[in-house]
């Protein structure tokens, strides 16, 4: 994960790029996401989003009002919220907290946001504002690399194929056991599954991307369950390479930008009984994967 490219100045809007993988993500420096930002920075950031993949900030002392001014230079609309807890008196804002239940957390496992919708998310910003020191990192893997990593006859083979994506089926069995049956009736009926191509076109840099998660994906379409499961389960574990990954070490007020049509992550449950604490913010897609 090592031997990234120096670090570049735009010399126009003078922020600093550190790449950090050869694979994906940067540190940005020499910007301020407290302040409104020109156009020449918001027109390098993504440049810089389009290229790296996950962007990371340092020491962004982030309100509210300036976390969700600063994902909306980057889309139109909020995500509408899932299943996270929102932030009294900002519905923009997902609250990530983990305490005495980081143990259990879901948030271990590999996936991209929102792929149980039809429309997943476009990117997320994630400011950190408790973090356990030395602990709690989050890993991100380049999806475009590792298509590009997969044979000619099995990326033809891909091609072709749909996934069903269902959350109720992938973490229905917990809320049956922690909730029981009409906390998993109402699940179901609230959140129907969706089918996503295995293969989606970058709509920006055209690039072409596995885009399955073994946080969501249940399935292939077509195929029986024991060929499906081969398949998804190859696949996760060629995605997961440490060649295609970055990994991060968050610190009080750090922020990470990621592009979710091309990205998938995981946060490393480490620092159970520690208490962490996030603020996201999501932007909306405005359209289906393909």
């Amino acid at each position: 994960m090592s031997n990234a490219q120096p670090a570049s100045v735009s010399a126009i809007s003078g922020i600093i790029v550190k790449p950090m993988t050869n694979a994906l993500g940067a540190e940005v420096l020499n910007v301020d996401l407290t302040r409104e930002l020109d156009l020449d920075a918001v027109r390098v950031l993504k440049e810089l989003f389009l290229q790296y993949k996950v962007l990371f900030f340092r020491d962004q002392n982030l309100t509210p009002e300036q976390h969700i001014a600063f994902a909306m230079h980057f889309g139109d609309e909020v995500q509408k919220p899932g299943f996270v807890p929102l932030l009294d008196g900002y519905p923009q804002i997902r609250r990530q907290e983990m305490n005495e239940y980081s143990s259990v957390s879901s948030d271990i496992n590999w996936h991209t946001d929102d792929t149980f919708l039809e429309v997943p998310s476009k990117c997320s910003v994630l400011h950190a504002l408790e973090v356990p020191i030395g602990k709690g990192d989050t890993v991100w893997v380049n999806m475009a690399a590792a298509y590009e990593g997969l044979s000619k006859p099995m990326q033809d083979f891909l091609l072709g194929l749909t996934a069903i994506h269902d959350l109720v089926e992938t973490m229905g069995p917990g809320v049956l056991k922690q909730y029981g049956p009409d906390r998993w009736q109402k699940f179901r009926e609230s959140t129907p599954s969706v089918e996503h191509p295995i293969i989606r076109t970058h709509p920006e840099t055209k690039e072409k991307c596995l885009f399955v998660n073994p946080l969501m994906t249940f399935r292939i379409k077509g195929l029986s369950d024991p060929e499906s499961k081969a398949i998804l389960d190859m696949l996760y574990e060629h995605m997961t390479k440490e060649e295609y990954m970055v990994r991060f070490r968050w610190e009080k007020h750090s922020v990470a930008f990621w592009d979710n049509r091309c990205t998938a992550h995981r946060g490393i449950n480490d620092f159970f009984p520690a208490h962490r604490l996030m603020h996201r913010v999501a932007i909306a897609d405005t359209k289906r994967p393909v």
